[in-house]
């Protein structure tokens, strides 16, 4: 099925394997054939391709494909544009059958299909005009793909430049008084460590006493763990910084590292009022999704230290390796709403570090490849991050206004840069709605003249069910009643 690009008309059959390999449980195609993707979503993304010249007189491909194969003098281009068009594979999408997941399109709806049949030397005449305009739509669309991904070397370039200290040089000039030194950085941050843990310690001595003298199942409150910074670092960004940045670890303005749990939770989103765990689907790349979440069962007593809040930073650690690793932060308050157990939750130093500036690092695709370096398992099925790898990260820290000033400027360049993609992908989708306009044209007889002195298509009937009866005496490849 990869082989199969959608809506292109293309397929890859460079691929070889020994016949006996495959002569059972595939299914077999030749040059000149249609082969149609009929399962779920393969067939409504479109699926489709006339199959080109084969090296062999023979090949086979997934049992997924339905094959059409045009009868004789039948332009093969004919059937590939019919066939993909959105009118017809709405049709098909609405005659599937099966389980949600495995729903196909019969092949009965395909031999029952109906097909407009013009003089045959008209249809060739359709066929090229299409040719022509998805030939100019192509050309721009393939235009707008190249900007797309221009504009994606810009977002990159610019956090490039924005984490080696380049995207603020004249904001340092202009504001020396707002720099800060690594050592007042880091004095900043032993500091505020302590008032921290101090607090922690104070919360949980209360939170105890009120669970020692409440009648609940709920469980002990956990005494905190005071952070300690390591000596362990693995560079993330390996460039000459400005004077005056530190490379810090995780560990050095992290004051606070934890998991959260994952209980048995009702299939359902929680209701106002209710406490709930996050799905590790509420956590997307550089975005939180708080409706992403299971409602707690009301026989089992929430865990209050678990409670999301603003500004923290959440790493998916174990999963797919697609979805290990995955770093948001926290918008909201939300106090009833908790952290799954396979995620990680980093409370971050406030007097050194802006969330929204560690949130963009953590994002980067330099910091993104070193994440990918730490991650654990056999199979791309089931990865872990460990918090220790986790805190050994090194990244470039400048003074808080500095890291403020680095989110405005990227932000404000970075809304420049969606409105752009926003306008190519109205483009995309216009071009594609032309294209669907120019398939609904061709085949109700208006995007070429006619010309009289055409061989009716009752003649060209005539010669297909003479074929037909010819194939019918012998073994048909496939043989469909009309």
């Amino acid at each position: 099925m990869p082989a199969v690009e959608a809506l292109v008309n293309k397929v890859d059959v460079s691929a070889l394997r020994p016949f006996s390999e495959v002569k059972k449980g595939y299914t077999p195609f030749k040059s000149g054939d249609v082969i149609f993707a009929k399962i779920t979503p393969c067939m409504e993304n479109g699926k489709v391709a006339v199959v080109p010249e084969l090296d062999h007189d023979l090949a086979l491909g997934s049992t997924e494909f339905h094959v059409i194969r045009p009868l004789g003098e039948l332009p093969p281009l004919w059937f590939f544009y019919f066939l993909s068009s959105r009118i017809y594979r709405s049709k098909a999408e609405r005659n599937m059958t099966g389980a949600v997941g495995q729903r196909r399109v019969p092949i009965d709806f395909i031999a029952q299909s109906t097909i407009p049949l013009p003089p045959l030397a008209e249809q060739k005449r359709i066929v090229a005009k299409i040719e022509e305009l998805f030939s100019e739509l192509d050309a721009g669309e393939e235009s707008l793909r190249r900007a797309r991904r221009q504009l994606g070397v810009y977002r990159q370039s610019l956090l490039k430049q924005a984490f080696e200290g380049k995207l603020t040089a004249h904001w340092r000039e202009q504001n020396p008084h707002l720099l800060e030194s690594p050592d007042q950085l880091l004095a900043g941050i032993h500091a505020e460590r302590e008032t921290h843990y101090q607090q922690q310690i104070k919360d949980w001595e209360q939170a105890l006493s009120e669970w020692q003298k409440a009648v609940t199942d709920e469980k002990r409150p956990p005494k905190p763990q005071k952070m300690i910074p390591s000596d362990e670092f693995v560079p993330v960004f390996g460039v000459d910084f400005p004077s005056g940045w530190c490379v810090l670890n995780l560990s050095q303005f992290v004051l606070e590292l934890g998991q959260g749990w994952s209980p048995k939770c009702e299939n359902r989103n929680a209701a106002d009022g209710e406490w709930a765990v996050i799905k590790t689907t509420a956590i997307q790349f550089g975005e939180f999704d708080p409706t992403a979440n299971k409602a707690l069962p009301k026989n089992l007593p929430p865990r209050r230290w678990l409670a999301l809040t603003e500004g923290e930073i959440l790493i998916t650690r174990a999963g797919p390796r697609s979805r290990c690793g995955v770093v948001c932060r926290v918008r909201g308050d939300h106090p009833q709403l908790m952290l799954c157990d396979k995620a990680y939750r980093l409370v971050l130093s406030k007097s050194a570090t802006s969330p929204e500036y560690v949130e963009r690092l953590l994002c980067s695709p330099v910091a993104l490849a070193a994440i990918e370096e730490l991650k654990t398992g056999i199979n791309d099925s089931g990865v872990n991050l460990t918090q220790t790898g986790i805190l050994q990260l090194a990244m470039p820290i400048p003074s808080l206004p500095e890291q403020q000033e680095i989110v405005r400027l990227l932000d404000a360049q970075f809304e420049v840069i969606a409105q752009n993609e926003r306008e190519i992908d109205a483009a995309l989708k216009r071009s594609e709605a032309l294209r669907q306009s120019i398939l609904k044209k061709a085949f109700t007889g208006h995007l070429v003249p006619q010309d009289p002195t055409d061989e009716p298509a009752s003649t060209l009937l005539e010669r297909i069910w003479e074929q037909k009866n010819q194939l019918a005496k012998g073994k048909p490849f496939v043989q469909v009643q009309a």
